[in-house]
Formats: structure tokens, sequence, C-alpha cells
């Protein structure tokens, strides 16, 4: 997640995630927590793009991006 660089405003900071999934019995790290939320927020945008490409008929430009997931 080292390309992604975050836009926008984020209403979800690192420690309430952390808050949040303790609650669930989950105990991560801050720069876990850091990470996931990078990742949540990108999956979002994606989806979002997606379904509103989708309803509009226009086709999905082609990205590529990085496959180094894990470290």
């Amino acid at each position: 997640m080292k390309n992604f660089t975050p836009t926008g405003r984020r209403n979800i900071t690192a420690q309430k995630a952390i808050k949040i999934l303790y609650k669930y019995g989950i105990d991560i790290s801050p720069e876990s927590a850091k990470l996931l939320l990078d990742f949540l927020y990108k999956f979002a945008k994606l989806s979002v793009e997606q379904t509103l490409s989708t309803h509009s008929g226009q086709k999905l430009p082609d990205k590529k991006t990085p496959r180094q997931l894990f470290r």
C-alpha cells in the first residue's frame, strides 16, 4: 500500500479503529490499523467508482495497481 495516497476527508482514525476492533476481540497495533484503514478506504473508493460507472454505462479505465500487498 506504499503507492496509495489518501485523498479526501477521513472520519475514522487509527485509534478509533483499534477501539472498535478491540470491542469485538481483535487486538491490532496502530500501524496495522493504519494499513487496514488505507485498504478499506481504497476498496470503498474503487467500489463506488465501479458502481457509478456500471449504472451510467461507462467502461472503467484499466488501472494497474502494484501487487505487493504483503511484505
